[in-house]
């Protein structure tokens, strides 16, 4: 009797423990972005800060670019390589898997660092684009 007390217990505090999948989505996000954002620029492009929204399910990256790609008709001439390169880096992406399984949504915030915030490119990709 005593055991089985012992594994109930046990088992009970192990579940409440556990952490559903969007606490552990917006747990790293959090994370994420407490740790590394904003990261260097790579290519004119860095990472502000990335945000996991339970009502959606969609993880979102804000980005921000400088430079020659800073520009509104730079970007809408380029968008469609822009986004078949964003759908496939999340197709490969592994760390990723867990919440593409899940059937979690991701879009990408491109902001201007010139014009203070300004909109350039929104996409967001759910799960039909990248299985």
């Amino acid at each position: 009797m005593r055991k089985t007390l012992f594994l109930f217990v046990g088992a009970l505090l192990l579940a409440s423990c556990h952490e559903s999948i969007e606490e552990r989505a917006r747990r790293e996000a959090a994370d994420y972005t407490r740790r590394n954002c904003p990261t260097p620029y790579i290519n004119d492009t860095r990472t502000d800060s990335i945000v996991f929204d339970d009502a959606t399910h969609t993880y979102t990256y804000y980005c921000s670019v400088r430079g020659v790609i800073d520009d509104a008709a730079f970007v809408n001439e380029h968008k469609g390589e822009m986004t078949s390169q964003l759908a496939a880096n999340l197709r490969q992406d592994t760390n990723m898997r867990v919440y593409k399984e899940a059937g979690f949504n991701f879009a990408y915030i491109v902001t201007s660092t010139k014009n203070k915030g300004e909109v350039l490119y929104l996409v967001k990709f759910t799960p039909k684009d990248y299985e």
